[in-house]
């Protein structure tokens, strides 16, 4: 029985060690691992280090951004006048706490009577908000706005968004229905009151429920009146 030739074991390369190194064939595990740290080791080095400046990036963005946060608020709180209110919704324009500081003008403004004025102010928080509760609130402020103003229908346009739109509060669209169905009454028009009335009677809000029953009460009088001097 002839014996066939076996050609001589050669040493296995380490899983993910460089096959083309200078060491011998024969070198061992330990001599080609150290082989291939030498020749690697600075570039994973490097790679670990620009994962650790990435990191420590996101983290001083998030503490420089929680730091600006805190800043903006405390300049919020101070703004104490109407006048330094408009100034910080001036610089932080884009800012919700700058919406908020340009309702609480619009809101002084409104109860001045400075209509006009308020408009704008309203308008501008109203695009600002990212909140629909703060959002439809300036849009309340700006439909009324309007309206005092005299621009009657678009006035009656943003107030009727505002008392069908789902996301605002219940009362802040009963509110809204109720000043339309008001504006309504004031020109003589029944029909366009009982619809705005009937907005409010689906929602949950007592208070302008309660309100919206008693101007058809007094609608229904009025219309007992002239029925009666018709009759005369």
């Amino acid at each position: 029985m002839s014996k066939e030739k076996q050609e001589p074991e050669q040493p296995l390369n380490p899983q993910n060690l460089d096959p083309e190194s200078a060491l011998p064939p024969d070198a061992d595990v330990e001599e080609r691992f150290n082989d291939f740290w030498k020749k690697n080791g600075p570039g994973i080095f490097g790679g670990i280090a620009i994962g650790a400046l990435l990191v420590i990036g996101i983290q001083v963005y998030q503490y420089l951004g929680e730091k600006k946060e805190e800043q903006i608020g405390e300049a919020f709180a101070e703004a104490a006048s109407m006048e330094e209110k408009l100034s910080f919704a001036s610089a932080h324009s884009g800012h919700q706490l700058g919406a908020l500081a340009r309702l609480q003008v619009a809101d002084k403004r409104y109860s001045e009577e400075a209509f006009a004025e308020a408009v704008d102010l309203y308008d501008s928080a109203a695009e600002t908000f990212e909140d629909p509760t703060l959002r439809t609130r300036a849009q309340l402020g700006h439909g009324m706005s309007l309206l005092r103003s005299g621009s009657v229908e678009a006035g009656r346009a943003v107030l009727e968004s505002v008392a069908l739109n789902s996301s605002a509060l219940d009362q802040t669209r009963g509110e809204a229905a109720y000043h339309k169905a008001i504006s309504h009454w004031e020109a003589g028009e029944v029909e366009k009151v009982e619809e705005a009335t009937d907005i409010i009677l689906e929602l949950e809000t007592p208070f302008w429920e309660f309100r919206a029953n008693s101007l058809r009460e007094r609608l229904e009088l009025e219309s007992l009146e002239v029925a009666g001097d018709t009759a005369d």
